[in-house]
């Protein structure tokens, strides 16, 4: 799986950085084959009413991509959520492709 980290409006920090790489690797887990590529954002939004960061995360799969924006005020959270929720939605494209087939 291809991995690209995009820190826009902050510098990266090297925490989250980690926080990535650990929930890439549970990706990998479940999902080894199925993600081709994976680009996190983290951007601080101070203006926004949700707090002060975005993070998206977008996932290419085979013929179809799968995305996730959460924000708020701490970025750490973001990651957890962000990356439970795009856990559960590649859970529903691999069953949806499993029904299909059947």
């Amino acid at each position: 799986m291809e991995l690209k980290v995009e820190a826009k409006n902050l510098e990266m920090r090297d925490n989250w950085q980690e926080k990535i790489e650990e929930e890439k690797a549970k990706l990998i887990r479940h999902y080894a084959n199925l993600v081709l590529h994976l680009r996190v954002t983290i951007e601080a939004t101070p203006g926004h009413k949700g707090g002060g960061y975005a993070v998206s995360l977008v996932a290419a799969v085979p013929g179809d991509t799968v995305g996730v924006k959460r924000e708020g005020e701490k970025v750490r959270p973001l990651l957890v959520e962000g990356f439970d929720v795009l856990g559960a939605q590649l859970k529903d494209f691999v069953q949806k492709k499993q029904d299909y087939r059947a």
